[in-house]
Formats: structure tokens, sequence, C-alpha cells
């Protein structure tokens, strides 16, 4: 091996870690640990609507039995880390593509690539968990796809020296979460442009396919609510969830549901305004959410099974991941989506950043049919 200060991309790639195994000679039972739950499939609740039959993205009792996801820690002695991206580096010199955060891109085509030489190399003692995702910086993936990961190495007895996180999507809500559930910032690693080490032990938790499942559900609940001693407060019953500061997904005629919301007892709510102790001590209150498509409804995990949820829709954004959490928690979720032209059925635009304007006699009717009125 050349130098620690002059080392050069890698010579080649394997695609998946099994192929990395396979080459190796490793053996997978040390390499690959699974970890599994029990619970392996469950049946989603449909949400209810205006409309029959449901807008076709809701129609889950078309496919009763859902497999929900179980888990694995992949354990990689000797292997590099390196960049902002999390390229991983074998111990025989190659890009090992599954875990890189441009699992998008072909190997061949990763920014490791286009390095002439790679940052010096820092050989860390003891073992690094990588919990990096590409969309690390969105609440909702932050709480499901990864936090859930820190429970995965618990089950395989590991207690990572450092935790390696995606610097290139840092927010706020990262640092509450992590030491709620028992991880220091002196732990905390953030990728990098001049990020090249090699621990003793790099540890990889991540998870099969899969919806998200109920038990990445209960450890968040148990751990930052149960196991904080948090509390319901009286006067958040029914919360409206405003996304008034938000760049995108507004309610463009908010005054005019808060005029129907209101005269029923709901409360607006600006969760950017608030630490996520009380965020989650609001959604512990609340037996009614409702609000327009966006990441507070993650909160959700805080409430109570058979809270009601009423979730506002764009015509080109219908999605199915807080209805399914609904379903994981034991909540009744209920939908309506907004004004304008929709697309064809089975054509899905996927448009993150329309506004959505809602009809409020719709509003009205649905509000009755959740027996919110």
């Amino acid at each position: 091996m050349q130098p620690d200060s002059i080392l050069n991309a890698p010579a080649g790639h394997y695609g998946s870690l099994r192929e990395w195994i396979a080459a190796s000679g490793s053996n997978a039972g040390e390499v690959l640990l699974p970890v599994e739950f029990g619970e392996r499939t469950i049946p989603l609740r449909q949400p209810a609507g205006l409309e029959h039959p449901v807008h076709w993205r809701l129609r889950f009792t078309e496919a009763p039995e859902s497999r929900m996801r179980s888990g694995f820690v992949a354990v990689l002695p000797g292997a590099r880390l390196c960049g902002t991206m999390c390229h991983i580096v074998t111990p025989d010199d190659k890009l090992l593509a599954e875990f890189s955060l441009e699992w998008k891109k072909r190997p061949e085509h990763r920014s490791i690539y286009e390095r002439p030489t790679l940052p010096p190399l820092r050989e860390l003692p003891g073992t690094a968990a990588l919990l990096a995702i590409k969309d690390s910086g969105v609440y909702y993936h932050w709480m499901l796809d990864v936090l859930p990961r820190l429970l995965l190495l618990r089950r395989c007895g590991i207690v990572p020296d450092y935790y390696i996180l995606n610097g290139h999507r840092q927010a706020p809500f990262q640092l509450a979460t992590l030491e709620m559930l028992g991880v220091p910032r002196s732990r905390i690693v953030y990728s990098s442009d001049s990020l090249h080490i090699r621990p003793e032990k790099l540890v990889v938790p991540g998870f099969t396919s899969g919806i998200r499942a109920r038990w990445a559900c209960n450890y968040l609940r148990t751990g930052m609510m149960v196991d904080q001693g948090i509390e319901p407060v009286q006067g958040y019953e029914r919360i409206y969830i405003s996304r008034e500061h938000a760049r995108k997904r507004k309610l463009v005629n908010e005054n005019e549901a808060l005029g129907v919301l209101e005269k029923r007892g709901f409360r607006k709510v600006t969760l950017e305004a608030l630490p996520l102790r009380e965020q989650i001590r609001i959604f512990a209150s609340a037996r009614i959410v409702a609000g327009p498509h966006g990441a507070g409804f993650t909160n959700l995990l805080f409430s109570r099974p058979g809270t009601k949820v009423i979730e506002l829709f764009s015509p080109n954004l219908v999605h199915t991941c807080y209805p399914i959490l609904s379903s994981l928690i034991g909540h009744r979720h209920y939908y309506l989506v907004g004004e304008g032209e929709r697309p064809p059925e089975f054509v899905n635009p996927h448009a993150r950043g329309d506004d959505i304007t809602v009809n409020t006699g719709e509003l009205t009717r649905l509000l009755k049919l959740a027996e919110a009125d």
C-alpha cells in the first residue's frame, strides 16, 4: 500500500456486501449480522376520505399484508471511510458501492474516482458506526430511517466509540434526538471532504426491504417520550399543524380553514418555534391532529393509539408515509385532496413543492366523517 498521505482512488469496486464477502473469503456469519424482531407483516388500515373509492395511492386493502423491515449490521474490520459521501473502501482497496450516499449513481461514476488523491488517512482506534443516509436532514427520514439503527447496534451488543453522520445534511434536531437516545455529542463525527479514516472496526447498520416497521416506532416512542418522563398537557387535544413558515406545501387558504377548525376546538401549532420536548408533549396530548402533508406528522409517533389524523394533500402529491405510520401505531387516518386539476389515475407527479388549497365545505364534511365536528 502507498504511504497514507498519497493514497489514490480505489482500484475498482464491489457492487454489494455479499459480493465482497464471496471475493474475500470472509465468514458471512461474522460480517453480516441479521437482526429480527418477530413480527414481520402487518395489515395496513386504509385511510378514509370523501371519495369512493379512495385515492388510488391509498388503496391499502388491495395489499392486505405488508412486509415490515427487519435489520442487519455489517461488520467491516480494516475498511476505510472517505469523503462527504461516506465512501467505504474495503481492505483490498475497492469501493463498496452498496453503502455510499451516492448509491443512485453507477459505481464507476461515484465522486471518489474524480479525486486524483484522497485526503490523508487517519487511523481511528475503536469502533465507528456509519449512520449517514442521503436524506438525513429531513425529519421524517432522520426519525424512521436513521435513529432505529441505534437499536440494531444494541441488539448486536455493539457500543460504538464514534457515530458518523452525513455532514452534508445537518439539522438541529439531530443532536437533540441522539442525546435523548444516549448518544453524546462528543462521539459524533460528521462526514466531510477531508474525512478519511480507518477505524479498528467499521460497522454499518441497515434495513432489509419493506415498509417502516412497528419495532422502530416503539423504540422511538419509548426512548424519546416514556424514558424521558414526558407527559401530556391540557389544551392540545385538537391541534392543527401550520406550515406558514415552510418554503413549500403551504395551505394557501389557511385562514379560511382555521375558521372551520377553530370553531371545533382546534389549536394552531407552529412546530418550528418549539423545542423538541415540547413538540413531543403536545403530540402526546392530542386526540385529533390536522394539517397539510409535511414532516410535522412524524410526531404522530408520540400520540396515543386511536388518535385521529386529518391530512391535507395537493392533487399532485398524495403520499403514503403518514397513513402507513398511522397503521403502525393504531391511529385512524383521514385525508382530503385539495382543489386543482388532478393527474390521471395511477400517474404520480410527486410534486413535493405544490401548495394546497382546500374546499372548506369539503373540510367540514370530512370533520363530520371523522366525528370531529
